[in-house]
């Protein structure tokens, strides 16, 4: 155990809080006595670094992040981490009697100082906050502050109660132990053991596979992270399914998982023992492990209330050495919500006998980098574009997703405010505006609710705000000096992309013609190329000016012609809008439009075409930002963005065999479906069957399947085998359906948090109304056997398939009416059992088995 001197030494004004607050928390489970004198001796030495910083007035600064600053107090005020864990040890302390009136006293004063009702919403910010505020106004319930800190917490409470889920599907980890815990603070436990809880928490429960093996669709971790939540549900509920999920899920370690996760499973010798020394407490009060029923479903996020899709999961058996597999398949997510937003269709979990195979290891939040269809121009480079960039004097055709601006269009309940309140005190800077700004800031105060502020709308999320008036739009063009400091107000990054994906070496010249809006209704020109010009403003933002007087400069029309003008396109002789981008931010407001929509029956998606004049073979991402009415936000894109509308998703089941279809309208194009169908045999062989129909808008676009996997050491024209788990000897084949006129291929993806993976495809230039069907068999085996055999095809010479191996390994046939056949036979050095499935167009499937 540490001794004071070196708990002490750990201060340091810009120090991580919350990790020195969970060594507390450690320390106290690993030895409740000797582990409750540190805690108290950290609490104390943290208080004492809040009261100095207080009575020196210690500035804060600007920070990227909410969990450290430049002084203790600044990080007490921010990272809500901190607060809650904070104030979970004072409360762990004061049940001990640990603490004394003079800690007591300066106790009361800090949370004085620190605590505001900040962020709102079923989140994990929202839930430390308020975990921090309730258990201060237990403490201190003499305080005048202390009737705001409970109708703050009981405000958060229900944010996660009405509804009855969080709204991050991608960060579970983070967010249902604590609104568990906040609830038992506030007395809700009658609420916790509600059908509505339940049904929340039975969808957490069915993360874990057979194996406990749980991987989340984005910045969340893994099934460790799932075992004391799991198990405080079982104890609160008294059901042993919760209990059966908890120790599956502490059983399987850090296996198969997250980024920074590095130990494997408990040992199966030591297994009864760590399970009695982890659950005692549960043998005590006569809660035994008990089996859940088959898990194999489309679940839902908000079960009771607003049931929307957010996965498919195929598990067709609970036993422990049977094949799982998860798709995402959420078609609303903004990266507000620590999901994927454009990651539709994603395979992030696939698992054969407790062996991962195919895995989402962290936050990558393009598509192209994920297990899904990719869509992009047919000369862009594929799947994601890591060093080849633009082409000059080549049209692209952007389009984004206009369904997330639900979650930020204000409502007569959530109004929306021009600038940051002085108690939300989160990461970046400070904003203070009015309504002209652009973009508009997130932040919503409900009238019915006024304590602390939303990020989002929560009418959006809830199915409301679907009806968008169209009042302006505007386009804002970036161009950012080759590695310059940008010190220019921008209206967007590429978030958690840290590259300079977008240098220019001086004024950027490109052309803009067909800003438009789609979806069922079809396409509706908002700007006619004779009104290019008409209602337009321009404002500047020169870069080097920001915080003086001409940061932001309206133009008058002879300065607008310096930048914009109406010329005619060589290429096409169309009549287009030619913008001369200098270094900084130059925005394009069309004004005077008036077109009401609804944004997922009628129009869901916005769009432009643009070509670039001046050279910019270094632009990886294309640095312009679509605004309406002065809005946008973070994940709204204008190039590679999926979106879509999904129409259905349906799981089936046959004995052990299971199906899982998701169909998707107005992907990438508005005038563009797409069906993904995904059968997971028995044995754990995995077919995906993706059936797109480009639109018009689609036209000579490429697309087709990726999947991530590791290194391949072997491969042939059309399918890649590489070594999944070298420690188990287990490999993964990943063979595609071979039709002339498709590229089939591999890259080399570095990913965000350190993964080296490889993305391998199936892409085809796209025609439209001509339906492209694509095949791809996911096949795992023992690693000892080599690719050439489980393919059964050599490629030894120009044939895509030779005859005579039709009868060996994996065969795949497309019929022309849709149906797809796909056969494993033997092979000298391979012997599985042979296998005939079947996959029709219309959802039919069988499988067939010869012994």
């Amino acid at each position: 155990m540490l001794t004071e001197e070196q708990i002490r030494s750990e201060l340091k004004p810009t120090m991580e809080v919350r990790r020195y607050l969970s060594s507390a928390l450690n320390e106290m489970r690993g030895d409740e006595t000797r582990g409750a004198e540190l805690a108290l001796v950290r609490v104390r030495l943290l208080t004492e670094a809040w009261k100095q910083d207080r009575d020196h007035g210690v500035q804060g600064q600007a920070s990227h992040t909410a969990h450290s600053g430049a002084s203790i107090r600044q990080t007490l005020r921010s990272c809500f981490f901190s607060q809650g864990l904070y104030f979970q040890l004072f409360d762990k302390l004061c049940h001990k009697n640990l603490v004394d009136n003079e800690l007591k006293s300066n106790v009361s004063e800090l949370a004085r100082d620190i605590l505001n009702p900040a962020e709102r919403g079923a989140n994990n910010r929202s839930f430390f906050f308020a975990i921090g505020h309730a258990l201060a106004s237990k403490w201190f319930s003499d305080v005048q502050e202390a009737a705001t800190w409970t109708a703050y917490a009981e405000a958060v409470w229900e944010d996660w109660y009405g509804p009855g889920d969080c709204y991050e599907p991608g960060y579970v980890a983070h967010n249902i132990k604590p609104i568990i815990e906040l609830g038992l603070i506030l007395g809700k436990t009658e609420e916790l053991r509600s059908e509505k809880a339940l049904a929340a928490f039975r969808r957490y429960r069915d993360h874990i596979s057979p194996s406990g093996l749980a991987i989340q669709p984005g910045d969340g971790g893994t099934q460790s992270a799932y075992v004391d939540a799991l198990s405080l549900m079982a104890e609160i509920t008294g059901d042993g399914t919760f209990l059966w999920a908890a120790q599956q899920a502490f059983l399987a370690g850090e296996y198969g998982g997250y980024y920074n996760a590095n130990s494997g499973r408990i040992p199966k010798e030591e297994t009864v023992s760590a399970l009695e020394r982890k659950f005692a407490k549960f043998k005590a009060i006569g809660i035994e492990p008990v089996l859940p029923p088959s898990a194999g479903q489309v679940q839902t996020m908000y079960p009771e209330t607003y049931k929307i899709p957010d996965r498919l999961i195929l598990n067709p058996s609970r036993v422990e050495d049977k094949p799982f597999a998860a798709f995402y398949l959420n078609d609303r997510m903004e990266t507000l919500h620590h999901g994927h937003e454009d990651n539709r269709g994603d395979l992030y979990h696939y698992e054969v006998n407790g062996v991962m195979y195919i895995k989402r290891s962290g936050w990558q939040k393009w598509v192209g980098q994920s297990n899904s269809l990719v869509v992009d121009d047919a000369l862009s480079e594929f799947p994601f574009c890591y060093t080849k960039g633009l082409l000059s004097n080549h049209w692209y055709k952007a389009s984004s997703s206009l369904r997330m601006l639900r979650d930020f269009n204000p409502s007569e309940r959530y109004i929306q405010l021009y600038s940051t309140p002085d108690t939300f005190r989160h990461t970046g800077e400070t904003v203070v505006g009015d309504e002209t700004m652009m973009p508009l800031p997130h932040f919503f105060l409900d009238k019915e609710s006024p304590y602390g502020v939303h990020l989002g709308n929560p009418e959006g999320m809830a199915g409301d705000n679907e009806l968008l008036t169209v009042r302006t739009v505007t386009l804002s063009f970036h161009t950012f000096l080759r590695g310059g400091k940008h010190e220019f107000p921008k209206s967007m990054q590429w978030y958690r992309d840290y590259r300079e994906v977008a240098p220019a070496d001086g004024p950027v010249e490109l052309l803009i013609k067909n800003i438009h809006l789609g979806g069922s209704k079809g396409k509706l020109v908002l700007i006619e190329p004779e009104a290019l010009m008409k209602q337009l403003e321009v404002t500047l933002y020169e870069d080097g000016k920001k915080g003086t007087s001409e940061e932001k400069k309206v133009l008058n029309e002879d300065e607008m012609l310096k930048w914009v003008s109406v010329v005619t396109d060589e290429l096409t002789g169309e009549r287009v809008l030619k913008i001369v981008s200098p270094p900084g931010r130059l925005d394009l407001t069309w004004k005077g439009l008036h077109e009401t929509v609804h944004l997922t029956d009628e129009y869901h998606r916005i769009g432009y075409d643009y070509l670039y004049i001046s050279d910019v073979r270094d632009y990886l991402r294309t640095p312009i930002r679509v605004f309406v009415n002065g809005m946008t936000c973070r994940s709204l894109y204008s190039d590679h963005q999926q979106g879509g509308i999904l129409k259905s998703a349906v799981t089936t089941k046959q004995g052990e065999d299971s199906f899982g279809s998701m169909e998707y309208e107005g992907v990438y194009t508005h005038d563009s479906c797409w069906t993904r169908q995904t059968l997971l045999t028995e044995e754990g062989v995995l077919l995906v069957v993706d059936r797109l129909v480009p639109g018009k808008e689609a036209e000579g676009l490429a697309g087709g399947p990726v999947w991530q996997i590791n290194r391949p050491d072997e491969q042939g024209l059309f399918w890649f085998d590489s070594v999944a788990d070298a420690e188990l000897g287990k490999s993964l084949m990943v063979y595609f359906h071979p039709q002339r006129g498709h590229e089939f291929g591999v890259q080399f993806q570095p990913k965000l948090w350190h993964d080296k993976s490889y993305a391998i495809y199936d892409k085809t230039v796209l025609v439209a109304g001509r339906e492209e069907t694509f095949v791809s068999v996911l096949v795992p085996h023992e690693a000892d056997v080599s690719g050439i055999s489980v393919a059964g095809k050599k490629h030894f010479h120009s044939l895509i398939v030779d005859p005579r191996e039709e009868s060996k390994g994996i065969a795949t046939e497309v019929l022309s009416d849709g149906t797809v056949n796909i056969k494993l036979q033997p092979t000298d050095e391979w012997q599985p059992t042979p296998l005939h499935v079947r996959i029709q167009k219309n959802g039919d499937w069988q499988v067939t088995r010869n012994q």
